[in-house]
C-alpha cells in the first residue's frame, strides 16, 4: 500500500525498480495499492509513475474503493488494473441495498477490464454472495486469520493446505 503522496514522489519508480531488481519473480504477481486520500495533488505524477510501473510489469489497484475519498473518477483518471472493495461495503452484501451496490460496482469494473477484490469477508454467506456476483478475488478471516511470519513460512514450506474455518 502506498499513499498518493508517496506515489507522486519523483524518485518513487526508481526506488521501486531498485528494490525489485534484487529479486527474481514474475512482476505481474506484485500489486501496488494506491490508498485513499483527500488530496488530489500530484495527479499527473501519480499517473506517470503508475504507467512507468505498469511498463515494468507491476499491477496497480485502488485500495478501499467505494469508501471515503476513492471514487469512480479515480477509475477514469488512473491506469489501474483493479479495485479492492472496502470491507464496509462487503459487510452489507447480505442486504438488498448492499447487494445492489456491490453487483453494480463489480459489473462496471468488469466492463472496464478490471479485477475486483473484496476484502473483509468473514462468513460463508458473504463469500457465496460475492461468488454469485462474480467477484474475482475474495479475502478475509473466513478463509484464514492473519498469522505470524514464522507460522506462515512453516505452513507454506510444509504445504499444509489453508482451509476455511468450519
Amino acid at each position: 500500500n502506498f499513499s498518493r503522496q508517496t506515489f507522486a514522489a519523483p524518485d518513487f519508480v526508481a526506488r521501486c525498480r531498485n528494490i525489485l531488481d534484487g529479486y527474481s519473480f514474475p512482476r505481474e504477481l506484485l500489486i501496488f495499492e494506491l490508498t485513499e486520500s483527500v488530496s488530489d495533488k500530484g495527479f499527473s505524477a501519480i499517473r506517470a509513475n503508475m504507467l512507468a510501473l505498469k511498463e515494468y510489469g507491476v499491477r496497480i489497484a485502488l485500495d478501499d474503493f467505494g469508501e471515503g475519498f476513492t471514487s469512480f473518477a479515480d477509475l477514469q483518471e488512473y491506469p489501474v488494473d483493479g479495485v479492492k472493495l472496502d470491507k464496509r461495503l462487503v459487510d452489507n452484501v447480505l442486504n438488498q441495498t448492499g447487494r445492489s451496490i456491490l453487483r453494480a460496482m463489480i459489473q462496471v469494473a468488469h466492463e472496464m477490464g478490471l479485477t475486483i477484490l473484496a476484502e473483509g469477508v468473514e462468513t460463508k454467506a458473504q463469500a457465496r454472495a460475492l461468488q454469485a456476483m462474480h467477484c474475482d478475488v475474495i479475502q478475509g478471516f473466513w478463509f484464514y486469520a492473519p498469522l505470524p511470519r514464522e507460522e506462515v513460512k512453516d505452513k507454506l514450506t510444509r504445504q499444509v493446505p489453508l482451509a476455511a474455518p468450519q
